[in-house]
């Protein structure tokens, strides 16, 4: 007995085709990230506004509500103290489901006052709903998990530490003077 066909096989999706679709939606999730923390550190507002869709909302604890007003609450914070901060990210765990991922992200944020004040580290997780709309993911919701928390006195100048650092190295500033915005890398 022959099997004759009547048109063609229904297409059955490469696996490599699917890992590496899943491959490029977690990699701009990831940027998406970086990219705020990015605006968080060299404060510049409309960078860290442009990570979030313009109803998310955002549970910082010490705020809790529209994402872009906290973006704006934490810019004139940050301006008015004048610290400089660094985000590490690390540990990214990404979760999709069609145009929405889960996104757990760890993260060590710093705060480093240039008058000689306590550096401020905190260890935690950003827990965050994301949205792909029109090819672009964005963060829907965000929950700040604090994990740890401590505070370190300092007395030396930043040049006294690491044998000194000399006056021709460049040093961290906000936006747009930090290194990271010159023209020609």
């Amino acid at each position: 007995m022959t099997s004759h066909s009547h048109g063609p096989e229904p297409a059955v999706p490469d696996a490599d085709a699917v890992a590496v679709t899943e491959l490029i939606a977690k990699q701009k999730l990831y940027e998406n990230l970086a990219l705020y923390c990015r605006g968080q550190d060299r404060k510049d507002l409309e960078l860290m506004k442009s990570t979030f869709w313009p109803e998310a909302t955002d549970n910082h604890g010490m705020f809790v509500g529209s994402a872009h007003e906290f973006c704006e609450w934490a810019y004139e914070n940050q301006k008015t103290t004048k610290h400089r901060s660094h985000h590490y990210i690390t540990n990214v765990l990404i979760e999709l489901n069609g145009n929405v991922a889960k996104r757990e992200s760890a993260v060590i944020y710093v705060m480093v006052r240039p008058d000689g004040g306590p550096t401020d580290i905190m260890g935690g997780r950003y827990r965050d709903l994301c949205e792909r709309r029109g090819g672009e993911w964005k963060v829907l919701r965000r929950v700040v998990i604090f994990d740890h928390v401590a505070q370190f006195t300092t007395t030396e100048e930043l040049g006294a530490v690491f044998g000194g650092i000399p006056e021709t190295a460049r040093l961290g500033d906000v936006y747009p003077n930090d290194s990271i915005y010159e023209r020609e890398w």
